[in-house]
């Protein structure tokens, strides 16, 4: 495992399979985008399986609509030449930035990746961590 911090309120850690984003205090589209920018720039990036985005310290979440749509596009659009399958698991507790998370996830959906919303760091790990069925 690596940390690596962000030049914001984030901190990024490389586990063996994925990627942790721990958000804390403040958090803005650009800083979110620069967290990606962070993780895309990254050799190790194509060998995770997973994503968590961790915001349950996020005390003031300046996310929007808007800076979700150009997110999730990135992701779809790197989706096609780097990674064809990931799991992101966001988790938060706070009710409107729900629907910005569900607003990324359409677009990265399009991709065929996987994502959903936990309200524990435990249980998103549960899920990422979790093998997969063929069938």
């Amino acid at each position: 495992m690596q940390v690596e911090f962000c030049k914001m309120a984030c901190k990024i850690i490389w586990e063996e399979r994925g990627i942790l984003f721990k958000h804390s205090g403040t958090t803005t589209n650009e800083e979110a985008s620069a967290a990606n920018n962070q993780m895309y720039g990254d050799p190790r990036f194509s060998m995770i399986e997973y994503q968590i985005s961790d915001y349950s310290g996020v005390t003031n979440n300046l996310v929007s609509m808007q800076g979700a749509k150009e997110i999730g596009t990135l992701d779809r659009t790197s989706s096609r030449w780097t990674k064809k399958n990931m799991k992101v698991a966001v988790v938060t507790q706070d009710m409107k930035f729900i629907n910005v998370v569900e607003t990324y996830f359409q677009k990265i959906m399009e991709a065929g990746w996987e994502g959903r919303i936990f309200n524990s760091l435990e249980k998103a790990y549960q899920w990422v961590l979790e093998k997969q069925t063929v069938g």
